[in-house]
Parts: C-alpha cells; structure tokens; sequence
C-alpha cells in the first residue's frame, strides 16, 4: 500500500553532512586531549542526539556529555558555512515528486531545531516539508519511537500509513518500534549488513529508488 506520509531523517538521508561532522568531531576530540578514534567509530554514532555521541564513544558522566557537546557546536558553527552542507543526488526532485503524488513529507531528525530548519530553508526543502521535529522538541530520541509518534499524532496519520527512511540503525528501529514500514538506503553513515541486521523492510542504494519502493 503506498504510504500517506514519508518520514525522513536529515544527516546521511537527506543532507550529506557527513564530511563536516566527521571533521568536527575529530576536531572536538583533540581540543578536549581525547585519543582520536576511527573514522568508522565516529560514524558509528551518526544519527544519536550530540550529548550521546561522545557518550557512545567513550566513558563520560553528564557534565563530560555537555562539556564535549559544547566544544562541538562551538567548531561546527566556525566550520558550517552556506555551501558547506549539500542535498544528496535525486534528493530534491525525488521529494517533489512524491509531494506531487499526495504523498506527504516530514523529517525527524537527531539535529537541534535551529540547524535543522536553516537547512531545510537553504536547501530549498521548505515547501515540501509539512514538519520537522529536532532533538530538542522530545523527551525521548532515536531510537526512541517519540520522534515519529509526535509527528504520527500530529499530522493524523496511522502508522501502517507511513514509512519511515533513514541511514542508520537508529533510524530504522525508531521508525519500527512506532510500527512504521521503513527504508534504509545505504549511501549514509550505516552499513548495508547493520541496515538488515535492525530490520528494514528495504534498502535502496540512491535516494530516487524510494519511489519505486513506494509505489
């Protein structure tokens, strides 16, 4: 049955930010005198809410979560310039396209409401998204059903009505845990094998093959 709503995450699905979060990252672990980590550990976490990124990572109370969260958003900023984060390819026409075929569109993402909303304005989404939910407009983040449930209530959808699309595991499990069908693609931050390992009903390996997948 194709879906009423889609649901959307933003970094790694829509947005490729991946390049200036992995920089910043690295950078955040070194101003804080913190050994770097992979590259693949970094990504690992993609996806969480920031406080939880660092936890995730390495050992740390409340106060070290809030103390690398601030050194982050302080090298983020310095480093996110207009033009610095881009639409992945298909994105945009994609979304078009199911906008003009009464598919309704909404994004839940990890990222704070502030970035989240100058990107969807920047990069031209603005008219087609109908609702955007941030890490700080819940109480409860992925892979918490919270995001999704929200924007479920909300828009007056039955989850058996909408999909869920996303690049990491968290994406795919919060989307199920609120009985969404879900669809990971594979070109973001997770891996296709830990994409099947957290259930998703599909893969897509480019951003235009949802719309076969929706049909």
């Amino acid at each position: 049955m194709k879906p009423s709503l889609a649901i959307f995450d933003f970094d790694g699905t829509l947005g490729d930010t991946t390049g200036i979060i992995l920089t910043t990252m690295a950078a955040t672990f070194k101003a804080m005198g913190q050994q770097p980590l992979s590259e693949a550990q970094y990504r690992s976490v993609i996806g969480l809410p920031l406080e939880k990124c660092f936890s995730a990572l390495i050992p740390l109370d409340e106060e070290g979560e809030a103390k690398y969260a601030a050194a982050y958003r302080k090298m983020f900023d310095e480093l996110d310039r207009k033009g610095a984060v881009l639409l992945y390819p298909g994105v945009l026409e994609t979304l078009q396209e199911l906008k003009a075929q009464g598919v309704r569109l909404a994004i839940a993402s990890s990222r704070h409401r502030h970035t989240l909303d100058r990107y969807v304005l920047e990069l031209g989404l603005a008219p087609l998204i109908e609702m955007t939910i941030g890490a700080d407009d819940v109480t409860k983040a992925k892979p918490d059903p919270e995001p999704v449930n929200i924007i479920l209530r909300s828009l007056n959808v039955p989850a058996d009505e909408a999909v869920m699309v996303g690049d990491a595991p968290y994406d795919i499990l919060m989307g199920r845990a609120a009985g969404c069908r879900t669809i990971a693609v594979t070109y973001g931050n997770g891996t296709a094998e830990d994409l099947k390992a957290a259930g998703a009903d599909f893969l897509a390996g480019q951003f235009k093959d949802i719309i076969q997948m929706l049909r």
